[in-house]
């Protein structure tokens, strides 16, 4: 069991600022694993419990993302990400690039948004 890294803190950080009840859920979150597929990563995080004055999220099963890349050196397009919630809890992060190979290496990170067009 593992601490978020300062990548994924950010991220809670800022899907909270759109998304409020991401942060009442954060306290509880251990990573349970971290999996690099060679195009992208999946953090995995343990089951938890919610006290019961903090609610599900209210997505049951999907995703929530927002609208920004994350800069990584040796990644010319970068990664993509989503937060999946499964049961109304954070089940876990998904990162992709956009079809190159990706070592998991989050070293130097920015995170930009990405104009809508």
């Amino acid at each position: 069991m593992e601490n978020l890294n300062t990548l994924e803190q950010i991220l809670l950080d800022r899907l909270s600022l759109r998304y409020p009840i991401v942060k009442l859920h954060m306290p509880f979150l251990k990573v349970l694993n971290r999996e690099c597929t060679g195009v992208g990563m999946y953090v995995n995080f343990e089951d938890y419990e919610l006290p019961r004055d903090i609610p599900q999220i209210e997505v049951y099963l999907g995703v929530i993302s927002t609208n920004e890349n994350i800069e990584i050196k040796g990644l010319e397009y970068g990664l993509g990400y989503e937060l999946c919630i499964e049961g109304g809890k954070i089940s876990f992060f998904e990162f992709i690039t956009y079809g190159e190979d990706w070592d998991c290496n989050i070293d130097g990170f920015k995170v930009v948004t990405v104009p809508m067009s």
